[in-house]
């Protein structure tokens, strides 16, 4: 069988699938020295979500009510990857390196090349495109959540786990993020509220800057429209407005452009005040 200390569980989570990422992912990773051993779509049941949420490092409100969202808009996909027995690493595991050095920090500005983060770019200053399992002791346990199996049974040679990566869903588009969030705002409170030219252009992506601009911008449509829509706007801000609750404020709402202007809301104040 092969070494525990080899392997590595990688989840492409409803954001990176709805973009079709999954085998840019895939073949990065094997760029990295990581081949795929396992793959498999599902929906994740509440309780593999709370797995996940259990193994993230950043357990923060914020973190675990956007987890709720995300994992509810579509499938993810789970990885299995074998790291080559000749690439030399100073991690003392595949799963540690992929977890602490490989993916790269949760914030867009802070990231560095040759992460997959710096590499792929975020949809939005939450990049919740992938999860990792972070070490190697709860390998087996993940696995036998997301697989339905346990490691050595994923393993054995005349197991067929790398099926399906060809029919990877190909949904839509990847969103334009400043004008699709001031697009969603401008159909709940109108285009006397929420005025793009205070908006950052979608070529300057999650930068930092971009994303100090676009609290700005939101900070001022919360001021013009006053009274409860103003409120309610700065409630998306620090979380007091809820998913649901933002849903049913916005007419006419498709689910994917819903989502990322919530959750790119949610992290404006994050993003933007870390240096």
């Amino acid at each position: 069988m092969t070494e525990l200390n080899r392997l590595a569980l990688l989840v492409v989570t409803p954001d990176g699938v709805v973009q079709h990422l999954t085998r840019l992912i895939t073949g990065w990773m094997r760029d990295q020295g990581y081949r795929l051993r396992g793959f498999r779509e599902l929906h994740l049941s509440p309780e593999q979500q709370t797995l996940l949420n259990t193994n993230s490092k950043t357990r923060g409100p914020k973190d675990w009510e956007l987890n709720a969202v995300i994992y509810t808009l579509g499938p993810v996909h789970t990885l299995l990857l074998e790291q080559e027995s000749d690439r030399s690493t100073s991690k003392p595991s595949a799963a540690s390196e992929l977890a602490e050095q490989l993916i790269g920090d949760f914030l867009p500005h802070r990231t560095l090349p040759g992460t997959l983060r710096r590499d792929f770019g975020a949809l939005n200053p939450v990049f919740n495109l992938v999860h990792a399992t972070g070490n190697s002791e709860n390998l087996d346990r993940d696995a036998r959540s997301l697989f339905d199996r346990p490691l050595d049974e994923l393993l054995r040679p005349d197991s067929n786990t790398s099926f399906g990566l060809a029919r990877t869903p190909h949904l839509l588009r990847p969103l334009k993020l400043w004008s699709t969030v001031a697009g969603v705002l401008t159909s709940w409170l109108g285009p006397e509220v929420v005025r793009p030219i205070y908006w950052p252009a979608d070529s300057h992506g999650p930068s930092h800057p971009a994303v100090g601009a676009a609290l700005m911008a939101c900070t001022r449509a919360a001021q013009r429209a006053g009274g409860e829509p103003g409120a309610l706007l700065n409630g998306v801000l620090d979380g007091s407005t809820t998913y649901p609750h933002f849903t049913r404020l916005v007419p006419h709402i498709d689910p994917w452009p819903g989502y990322l202007t919530y959750t790119t809301l949610r992290h404006l104040t994050l993003s933007a005040d870390t240096p």
